[in-house]
């Protein structure tokens, strides 16, 4: 029999933003462990609040009388902690934070912010009795601001966010500085058929997950099923399972103890349909390639999910990517791709972006496309650089809904 620990920690100073001002603080220090038994090709799991109890493991043990099979077995013989983000007490994220928001007061009288700001710390433990040792642990600082108008009759005009493990105060002010200075500034819409924009490839994450789900093609369920090898996108377009550091909040390892050769993997390669995400059970079922996409709560039987996916830089600025050609800067929700691959999203708020510049607020309007399109003859890139919210940006051609 292998015993397995599968704990969280969780660690979170959140302050409430109401009226341009500070004016909640909560934290949580939450530890939850997952308690598991191999014997003989089936499973068993219990788990508690806070660290591992006798009677936990004594469960987990009797549970596996419930034949839950696991031919696939725990993870063996590996060995790795990695330690990423800094250290900050509950007074010095309050501090930083005021000195941000009274700045936004004293530069932006004309706004209300309101909304989050959060110090978030995850630490993640996989530990067996078969010689693995999986540690990981991330700090960040989560910025979710809504910004309104004091004239506005909306909820929200506009927003400021970002996910940050290296927090400077004067570069987020500056990007903050562009947005709400832009958004002061109407301006018509270019008389454009089509347009580059700026979007993040989470955009489309409905669509990745319904179409690069390992099981789902291997059971001719998804859209690309019989297309593993074919070029379907742009020879620059690369999405792959990010499990580096690159990525925020997100292990190494998945909730199996699977990791990943140099902690990615790609599902499409240059525009090529490589493979779908596969957790042990679907690799095991269809003879697949494991992409370290099993998940599950701390209490249960982990399974296929969507992993961390990211979008390859192709090694250009954003301002190499243009070319000195405008591009839309958008804020959008609700859009979604259909089972055909047509794309359409509103787009509530946008900015027109020129030259490293946002050079004012453009009207409401929608856009749309073929997925295949977007990321494929339409597309013109990802960005290196990170030229707000801290994320790098894809760039491709939509056409434009007035």
């Amino acid at each position: 029999m292998i015993k397995e620990l599968y704990q969280t920690k969780l660690q979170e100073v959140s302050l409430n933003v109401t009226d341009s001002q500070i004016d909640a603080l909560r934290t949580k220090n939450i530890t939850k462990s997952g308690c598991r038994v191999y014997d003989h090709g089936f499973f068993g799991i219990a788990g508690n609040l806070g660290e591992p109890k006798g009677e936990t493991w004594n469960q987990a043990q009797e549970n596996l009388a419930r034949k839950l099979p696991c031919p696939w077995g725990p993870g063996t013989n590996g060995q790795r902690h990695c330690r990423l983000g800094g250290e900050m007490t509950a007074d010095q994220f309050l501090a930083q934070a005021e000195g941000l928001l009274a700045t936004l007061r004293q530069d932006f009288p004309q706004f209300q912010f309101s909304n989050k700001l959060n110090w978030v710390e995850r630490e993640v433990r996989l530990k067996n009795d078969a010689g693995l040792d999986y540690l990981y642990r991330d700090a960040v600082i989560e910025i979710s601001l809504l910004v309104r108008s004091l004239d506005s009759a909306n909820i929200f005009d506009t927003g400021l966010s970002g996910v940050y493990r290296t927090f400077s105060p004067e570069q987020f002010l500056a990007e903050a500085r562009q947005i709400l200075e832009a958004h002061l500034h109407p301006i018509a819409m270019p008389e454009q058929e089509k347009m580059a924009a700026l979007f993040s490839p989470y955009e489309f994450q409905r669509a990745w997950e319904q179409g690069l789900s390992g099981q789902k093609l291997a059971r001719n369920a998804s859209p690309l099923s019989g297309k593993v090898g074919q070029q379907l996108f742009s020879p620059a377009f690369t999405l792959q399972v990010d499990r580096s550091a690159d990525n925020e909040l997100e292990p190494f390892f998945d909730g199996e103890g699977a990791t990943l050769p140099a902690d990615t993997m790609p599902l499409i390669e240059h525009g090529v349909l490589r493979r779908g995400f596969s957790d042990k059970k679907c690799a095991w079922t269809y003879g697949v390639e494991n992409t370290a996409s099993g998940e599950g709560e701390y209490d249960d039987v982990p399974g296929l999910t969507m992993p961390p996916l990211s979008v390859a830089h192709t090694g250009k600025t954003l301002a190499e990517i243009l070319d000195g050609r405008p591009a839309l800067y958008m804020m959008t929700s609700g859009g979604d791709v259909t089972a055909g691959g047509s794309y359409a999203s509103p787009v509530q708020v946008a900015y027109l972006y020129q030259d490293g510049k946002l050079l004012g607020r453009l009207p409401e309007f929608g856009i749309r496309g073929m997925l295949t399109d977007i990321f494929g003859k339409d597309y013109l890139g990802s960005a290196i650089d990170r030229p707000f919210d801290n994320s790098r940006p894809c760039v491709a051609e939509f056409t434009l809904v007035r």
